[in-house]
């Protein structure tokens, strides 16, 4: 019986932190990950630049036995994650921010997203859906995505001082490239920081109709790059996971 995969998608490193978030919990799956780094960042890309390079990768993904796929983006979520879904016959989990934790902090929410996320109709109503519980101070950090791309894998030289000031009872990580910077964020601003890649991780395994062994027996199962930039993926998946 021919083994099907597990798929990550991002726009370049960010969805490594999905990836390895996935493989601890359920490391006897086999997993594919395909990095799109010679397109990163998507945040300032049009709405039908990003659609087309999701749909090229997914196009090749789907050349794979794959049992799920994820898009690891935040921004490829927001833009047409919906198109996906009914254009592929595997099932696809988005990764949205993670709002819905955010809020039952209550008070003033900072959510941090690229621009193509912030503008998204699904984000204004993510954050409307939960307007009751908090309210949200909206920052885009223009091309952080890209700083940390090229930075990695030292992160540490990513410069942080353009974080709003002010007094936050949480922040949210609308892009998994942030999650490299969780705790300097975090540090920074003083809060819990949330990224919904735990949550992620387990609705995916969820729908993939998978069943994984217990992990206290069973070693990593396969694990394959694909993409433009599949070398340097797997060395930083290695060096830092």
């Amino acid at each position: 019986m021919q083994k099907k995969y597990v798929a990550f998608f991002d726009s370049g490193i960010g969805g490594l932190n999905l990836l390895a978030a996935f493989r601890q919990k359920y490391p006897d799956i086999p997993c594919l990950y395909y990095g799109d780094n010679a397109h990163a960042p998507y945040g300032n890309k049009s709405r039908e630049e990003i659609t087309e390079l999701a749909f090229a990768a997914f196009r090749k993904i789907a050349t794979r036995p794959v049992a799920a796929a994820a898009i690891a983006c935040n921004t490829v979520t927001a833009c047409c994650a919906e198109q996906l879904r009914a254009s592929f016959s595997f099932p696809v989990a988005g990764m949205e921010p993670a709002v819905r934790p955010a809020a039952k902090t209550g008070g003033n929410v900072l959510v941090l997203a690229t621009r193509a996320t912030m503008q998204s109709e699904r984000m204004q109503d993510l954050l409307r859906r939960y307007s009751s519980e908090a309210r949200f101070t909206l920052f885009c950090p223009q091309d952080l995505a890209g700083e940390i791309e090229r930075a990695a894998p030292d992160f540490s030289r990513v410069d942080l001082s353009f974080l709003p000031q002010g007094k936050y009872s949480a922040a949210v990580l609308g892009c998994t490239h942030y999650v490299f910077l969780k705790d300097r964020i975090a540090e920074r601003l003083g809060c819990p920081v949330f990224d919904g890649i735990l949550g992620t991780a387990d609705h995916l395994y969820k729908i993939a109709n998978v069943c994984s062994k217990n992990p206290q027996k069973q070693g990593k199962s396969a694990l394959i790059f694909l993409g433009n930039a599949k070398k340097h993926n797997k060395k930083l998946y290695l060096s830092l996971f």
